[in-house]
């Protein structure tokens, strides 16, 4: 693979990586580049994000060196309310790649955290923006801890964060790391794009909590504790709460 400013010998849906030396948020950089018409299947990646962002409007701290940061325009034809699915499916494929890579489990945490141990190795962050006449265009960033000791994390956090090389022992390589969840990435995009989403939903959802899982839902300052009921076909959670018997369905909020 070539290194810094420009193309990569990667690619993804057939388009060359574009690597940046650095930028603010790659999300933001993709979406520019998608109103300019960039292709589906261009991925945006930064060796340095100074400004990135996670879900709930949560900064992302970058440690160059050791995060990897990118992100991927997709222009998919599935329905809008399906979109959240190709998200799991990003969440999904960080998890193989990193098993792949570490020979340890790592899981998806409802609704695109992968952690190893309990503890996240990945943020996932979705955006889309309308396609005009158009599929709309589907912005899909991923932040990586790949090479983080526990102390290049805040102490506030340091508990809560692990990183690839923290889980396998030894030294990863960013580029292997990027490489790796493309290649499944890309599977999960061609499944939705050939044979629907259903066929997405039954891919992704044996990774999420099964029914009958306890958890406890943040829902802003809010905290609640009930039982997983189910995932529904857009990828929502089916929640019931402790002591009550009605199941609502959330389209947001966060596993604890």
């Amino acid at each position: 693979m070539s290194v810094g400013e420009g193309t990569m010998d990667l690619r993804f849906l057939g388009i060359p990586v574009e690597r940046h030396a650095t930028l603010g948020s790659t999300n933001d950089e993709a979406l520019r580049r998608a109103a300019e018409g960039a292709p589906e299947g261009l991925v945006v990646l930064a060796d340095v994000q100074t400004t990135g962002r996670g879900r709930q409007g949560r900064a992302w701290d970058d440690v160059p060196g050791a995060s990897l940061a990118f992100s991927v325009i997709l222009r998919p034809a599935l329905p809008l309310p399906r979109l959240p699915l190709l998200a799991l499916a990003m969440a999904c494929a960080v998890a193989e790649a990193a098993e792949a890579i570490t020979q340890r489990a790592h899981a998806v945490k409802w609704p695109n955290d992968v952690l190893h141990e309990g503890r996240k190795v990945c943020g996932v962050l979705a955006e889309s923006r309308s396609g005009g006449n158009g599929p709309p265009v589907l912005v899909i960033g991923a932040g990586v801890n790949v090479n983080h000791r526990e102390t290049d994390f805040p102490e506030a956090f340091r508990e809560r964060a692990s990183s690839l090389r923290m889980a396998s022992g030894r030294y990863v390589t960013p580029e292997l790391v990027l490489a790796e969840i493309l290649v499944r990435f890309e599977r999960y995009v061609i499944l939705g794009r050939d044979l629907g989403g259903d066929a997405l939903w039954g891919a992704v959802v044996g990774r999420l909590p099964t029914p009958g899982t306890r958890v406890t839902v943040r829902q802003g300052e809010a905290r609640v504790e009930g039982v997983v009921e189910g995932i529904t076909e857009t990828g929502a959670l089916r929640f019931r709460e402790q002591g009550h018997d009605e199941v609502v369905v959330l389209a947001a909020g966060e596993l604890l």
